[in-house]
């Protein structure tokens, strides 16, 4: 694959990476043709080099030599007197006199870096002379200019090096230079770049940048994952863009903790064969390959919920996963508002977001988080002056762990779990049978918080190789990993659903089976160590657990609808519920706040509901539509129509009214027969 040039370096094919300058130049000029370029550390925190000291780094470039020259000639031209006169009367000093940036590896102006030469009025002559060169912050080039498709999002390619030798790339939005500079000076002093302490001299940075015009140019994207063809990391690109390069963007270069330790040899002998025979831990990994397969197949996002019992081994599934991408760091929690967890989801867009303790989420903002991370989509916000601003864009899978549901928070704070949770946060039972958690096999002589702190050391030291070796794989050639994963996806989504499964239920197998795809193509690529099918079968595993918790393969919706009217007659119906024969009897107690009346039949036995209309729709129907609820019942055999097939009949009520009413029927409690299974394995 052809190398394009990019401020004066390589942009590698497979992990395409900008290369920058390791030689003096002025501002916006062109790196020495002589600068040493190596790669960077595979998975670095941020992105750089070993930059070599010694007489490499003092050598000058053409302008920094004339640059040099200059001042030495102004400075010996000021010593003499009376100073030789130039054209027009001048000095050659006056002559040569220019305000400029020079950028320097050398010691000679007294410390590397960037310098400010403006100029003054000589005392003596009058004349116009160069300053004293003013040091403004360690070396630092801006190696391109970027952009996005559409012209906007400019920035600048900076590129620099820290006091360890390692070199930085930062692609910086120029609406950083929108102010004061002081957010600009903050990023890069973090990232290890040395800046002035003299006030005096601080806006000369951001001068210094604003000013540079290199020559190449690159896309920039504000978002990680795919991007026509090729897989964009903050700090490195993957596979093959048509164009210009791509670059990822943002106000920090940091934010997503992509990191590499150990070997991917430890990695797959210590965390991911381990995993083999245990479900839980094997569907975890699976869904962290299955990240970045997203935006390959165009899929919805959406995430798994591991729900079980404290200290089951829960944490350590997401430890596991996480190790795909990066040290421990990369997992985060649920404990954040609305704002903050999209600005993370945002951070990692066709990765796997791994979110531990889900109880620390506020109940009141369970569902909105659930449609805001599977959606893909922010909050729509406006400018100051009242026009809409783009809404962030994002697209991923997430794993999550915690002792109770998102269906339960929902309920917590007085909402409705609806159908839609329960396809975007597939609750999967964390604990199995055998008592040891969410571990099915254990190592010999290992007991299950053993074996979880053995795997949590593991992904402690030896961590995101796999991801690196995944995502070359994937853009090696990409339509064929994607026609595979594809049809390996809906040939197992169609073998775990029946003919009869609802399409709620199609749309959790889909999940599942994308996780098991990419875990197959990952084992068949030489990442995890595991024997073919292992995937298939953890997703098989964990998809009847599911279903065996959710109680049927239809839709969700027509049960909660019937689970609900029968939890309102079961807490109301001594108490609101007047007896049909007692309604008369003046000396029989009064029914507070009556919400009709409950009539036993002698046929059947059991005990028919009279409920009033307003009722009905208010109370027993709260968060559903009513007529959906009545239809429901009725083909249930739940209700009792009226002679035309409506849901309300009018009739004679013991208190002397003819009034309608919804007739519930014993037959409502005929098909409860599962439903006390708590699904458990």
């Amino acid at each position: 694959m052809a190398a394009k040039r990019l401020g004066g370096g390589a942009w590698r094919a497979g992990s395409r990476s900008i290369r920058g300058v390791d030689r003096c130049a002025p501002a916006g000029g062109k790196p020495s043709a002589g600068g040493r370029r190596s790669s960077p550390p595979a998975g670095s925190r941020g992105t750089h080099r070993r930059c070599a000291r010694g007489a490499g780094m003092t050598s000058l470039d053409e302008q920094a030599e004339r640059d040099l020259a200059r001042m030495q000639e102004a400075r010996a031209a000021k010593a003499k007197a009376p100073a030789k006169a130039g054209k027009g009367g001048k000095s050659p000093a006056a002559e040569a006199a220019r305000a400029r940036f020079v950028n320097t590896l050398s010691e000679a102006m007294g410390r590397p870096g960037v310098y400010w030469i403006g100029t003054a009025q000589d005392r003596g002559t009058g004349e116009t002379m160069e300053a004293e060169p003013q040091w403004v912050c360690s070396p630092l080039s801006v190696a391109a200019l970027t952009r996005d498709a559409a012209g906007n999002e400019w920035g600048r390619l900076l590129v620099f090096p820290d006091r360890d030798g390692q070199e930085h790339r930062w692609s910086m939005p120029m609406s950083m230079l929108a102010g004061s500079g002081e957010e600009l000076r903050a990023e890069l002093l973090r990232q290890g770049l040395e800046v002035t302490t003299i006030a005096t001299r601080r806006g000369k940075l951001t001068e210094y940048i604003g000013q540079a015009r290199p020559e190449a140019k690159a896309r920039c994207v504000l978002r990680t994952g795919w991007h026509d063809g090729a897989f964009v990391l903050p700090m490195t690109t993957y596979g093959e863009h048509p164009g210009e390069p791509v670059i990822f963007q943002g106000a920090t270069a940091d934010g997503v903790a992509l990191a590499t330790a150990g070997t991917i040899e430890a990695w797959r002998e210590q965390v991911a064969r381990p995993c083999i025979g245990n479900s839980r831990l094997v569907l975890a990994l699976s869904a962290a390959f299955a990240g970045p397969c997203l935006g390959l197949l165009d899929a919805e996002g959406g995430g798994f919920h591991l729900r079980g019992s404290s200290s089951s081994g829960k944490s350590t599934a997401l430890a596991v996963a996480a190790s795909v991408f990066g040290p421990p760091a990369y997992m985060r929690t649920w404990r954040a508002t609305d704002n903050a967890l999209e600005a993370v989801a945002s951070l990692y867009s066709d990765l796997l977001l791994p979110l531990d303790e889900i109880g620390q989420l506020d109940p009141r903002n369970a569902g909105s988080a659930a449609y805001l991370l599977a959606n893909g989509q922010g909050k729509s916000r406006s400018h100051r002056d009242g026009s809409a601003r783009a809404a962030a864009r994002f697209r991923l899978l997430f794993l999550s762990a915690g002792e109770v549901g998102l269906g339960d928070l929902v309920t917590a704070s007085g909402g409705k779990s609806r159908a839609g949770h329960e396809v975007r946060v597939i609750d999967v039972p964390a604990d199995v049978e055998g008592g040891c958690g969410i571990f099915e096999h254990l190592p010999d002589d290992c007991a299950p918080g053993d074996f979880a702190d053995r795997l949590k050391r593991a992904a402690s030291e030896h961590h995101g190789h796999a991801l690196r070796e995944w995502l070359t794989a994937l853009t090696a050639d990409a339509s064929t990993a994607r026609d595979h994963l594809r049809a390996h996806r809906d040939r197992l989504a169609d073998a775990l659903c029946g003919e009869g499964a609802a399409g709620q239920v199609r749309r959790v197998a889909q999940r599942f089976a994308l996780a098991a795809a990419a875990g197959e193509l990952a084992t068949v690529k030489g990442l995890t160590g595991w024997p073919a099918g292992e995937a298939d079968n953890a997703a098989r595993v964990c998809f009847a657990a599911w279903l065996r918790s959710r109680g049927t393969d239809g839709a969700a919706e027509p049960a909660a609808m019937l689970t609900q009217v029968r939890l309102f007659l079961a807490q109301h119906g001594e108490a609101r519920f007047s007896p049909w024969r007692d309604a008369d009897e003046s000396h029989k107690p009064r029914t507070i706040n009556r919400a009709g009346f409950r009539k036993g039949r002698d046929d059947s036995g059991g005990l028919a509901y009279y409920v009033e209309a307003e009722v009905f729709r208010a109370e027993v129907c709260s968060g559903f539509d009513a007529r959906q609820v009545a239809r429901t019942l009725g083909l249930a055999g739940a209700l009792r129509l009226d002679s035309n097939g409506g849901f309300t009949r009018r009739e004679r009520l013991p208190d002397g009214r003819k009034a309608r009413v919804y007739v519930i029927l014993p037959e409502l409690w005929s098909d409860d027969g599962d439903e006390d299974s708590e699904g458990g394995e």
